[in-house]
């Protein structure tokens, strides 16, 4: 009897010590390879600035600055995607997807300012990078209730607000706009009360040294409710933007923070079976510091989207829209101690011109006012696709830029002469032909006309051409 006791207490404490295994139902591996080559001129908007020699180390191109980029450039890079799906019990699931993301033995360039040595990231170049990690929970503690928890993709709406948060963790391409990297670090409860639906969402942007005082951290709550007619869609949202981080106010941790409460309500619907019309609005609050030793301003920003789409009936299934967005702005980017207004589109998912919404972002041009794009710009965009044959899309776009608020010949002088609100005008055209249902080649041609805002030796077109194959499994 003695012997038989102690044989459950050993079994019943194997059992208790034993690994728990989740118990996978199904999994899925997918994957993607993108190639792309692209070709570029005038990307700093000035021409016959390059340096009249190669650098000693080869290193290519020959450029007066890094981040000008050169007259011309040419180079190839590639994106390579692996995932693994799985789905396991009492409705849990995982997503796994792991990246690369590099150009082909190509010399990475630096910051601004330093010499490239002919080998900088090269060791990087093929390093694999973590893209999505998360864990979804449905119905759990409550049935509307799924949580969803680690790095995973955010989009709410047409991503006017949240849509994408860009990263090169690696530093290994130049294009920085064709990264595939564009996840949070975020923990996100879904409550489904169809035809309501409510998200809350929290994400830890940056976390810098461990401590509160330096983060910087998102919050969301977004309330959608789909109409039973007319493909009619409702939202109203509310997003905290906590920056606190070193990174932007030099020498003010703690004591300074770009803080963003962003109010907004979103409407879409089809009249007509063919016709969707929408318009989003959002408000922005809180404050703007722009270094420890001056006051906060408070923030006053204003963002508007409305767009018409028609889908023509006919063989070539064509599409035409109409959009028009303004992102307010500032004229005096100092230490003011007035309201300041230039919008806050940090995690803004649509593209606004493939060369004009990276300008003074991923691209700096040669003139030395020049505000970054995604704030005081307003635009007018005309887009349209078309299918002439069942596997061949053609699509184009264009764009027509003018600053919200007049620049001036400094950006910290609010005092100083105004310049043109003529931004520039851009064209972009794509042709994409699907071989097979797993293989698909693109072309892209994109051209941004500077308008009368740049001087004549800063006003050069900047052009892009980028063909890509990719392969998805």
């Amino acid at each position: 009897m003695k012997h038989l006791k102690a044989l459950f207490v050993l079994a019943l404490a194997l059992g208790f010590a034993a690994p728990a295994f989740a118990e996978t139902q199904n999994v899925k591996i997918n994957g993607s390879l993108d190639v792309y080559a692209i070709a570029r001129g005038n990307y700093d908007l000035a021409s016959g600035n390059d340096v009249a020699a190669d650098p000693a180390a080869g290193a290519f191109p020959a450029s007066g600055t890094l981040l000008h980029r050169s007259d011309g450039d040419e180079f190839i890079m590639s994106i390579t995607q692996l995932g693994i799906a799985a789905d396991l019990t009492d409705g849990v699931s995982t997503v796994v997807n792991l990246i690369n993301q590099r150009d082909w033995n190509a010399d990475t360039y630096g910051t601004a300012g330093t010499a490239q040595t002919g080998a900088e990231n090269t060791g990087e170049e093929f390093d694999v990078i973590l893209d999505l990690a998360y864990a979804q929970m449905k119905e759990i503690f409550y049935a509307p209730l799924t949580l969803t928890i680690g790095r995973q993709d955010l989009l709410f709406g047409r991503g006017f607000i949240v849509g994408w948060n860009p990263q090169d963790p690696t530093t290994a391409i130049q294009a920085d706009e064709f990264t595939q990297v564009q996840s949070f670090d975020a923990l996100r409860a879904t409550l489904d009360f169809s035809p309501w639906t409510v998200d809350f969402v929290y994400s830890k942007i940056t976390e810098n040294n461990h401590g509160p005082e330096d983060d910087r951290d998102l919050y969301v709550a977004y309330t959608t409710y789909k109409f039973a007619e007319y493909n009619a869609v409702a939202d109203l949202y509310y997003t905290g933007d906590f920056d606190r981080s070193a990174g932007n106010i030099s020498g003010a941790v703690g004591t300074r923070s770009q803080i963003t409460h962003t109010f907004g309500v979103r409407g879409q619907f089809d009249p007509i079976s063919q016709m969707t019309l929408g318009a989003e609005i959002a408000y922005q609050g809180g404050d703007y510091s722009v270094s420890a030793s001056t006051p906060n301003r408070d923030r006053t920003a204003w963002g508007l989207d409305i767009f018409g789409e028609y889908r023509f009936e006919g063989p070539w299934k064509p599409v035409g829209g109409i959009q028009f967005v303004s992102l307010s702005g500032e004229n005096d980017l100092s230490s003011g101690t007035g309201d300041y207004s230039s919008w806050n589109g940090s995690f803004r998912g649509p593209i606004y011109g493939w060369y004009h919404d990276y300008k003074e972002v991923y691209y700096s041009t040669a003139q030395t006012n020049d505000q970054v794009a995604g704030q005081n710009q307003n635009h007018v965009s005309l887009y349209g696709s078309l299918n002439p044959m069942d596997d061949l899309k053609l699509t184009g776009a264009f764009w027509h830029f003018w600053s919200d608020e007049d620049m001036h010949t400094t950006t910290t002088d609010p005092n100083t002469g105004s310049l043109s609100d003529h931004i520039g005008d851009e064209v972009d055209l794509s042709a994409i032909y699907s071989y097979t249902e797993d293989v698909t080649f693109t072309f892209m041609a994109n051209w941004f006309i500077p308008g009368s805002s740049y001087d004549s030796a800063n006003d050069s077109t900047a052009s892009e051409f980028v063909s890509e194959v990719k392969v998805v499994f």
